[in-house]
């Protein structure tokens, strides 16, 4: 796989609050798919363990496809700190 990072399209209108959103369905998806949440993320697991435990299987997904995890998550934090305009908790170092 080609490790050049390239921009997404504009999601102009796109707020942080629809990001979180569509990243807590992915999580509830997985967390019900894997027995670690019923009903909504966070009801039956604490939900750092939720998302390491993703992060850990993402990481066996990206062995099979040819991904670079680390590349990847600097692209995601870059994405990050300019949605949130630097003011953001996470990605800060």
């Amino acid at each position: 796989m080609d490790d050049s990072i390239q921009e997404a399209p504009s999601d102009d209108g796109t707020t942080n609050d629809d990001r979180a959103s569509w990243a807590e369905a992915a999580l509830l998806v997985f967390a019900q798919r894997t027995g670690i949440a019923k009903e909504m993320v966070g009801d039956k697991e604490d939900p750092f363990l939720i998302v390491s435990d993703l992060l850990a299987d993402l990481g066996h997904w990206c062995d099979r496809h040819g991904v670079d995890l680390p590349l990847a998550l600097v692209h995601a934090a870059q994405h990050y700190l300019a949605e949130t305009d630097g003011t953001g908790k996470q990605f800060n170092s």
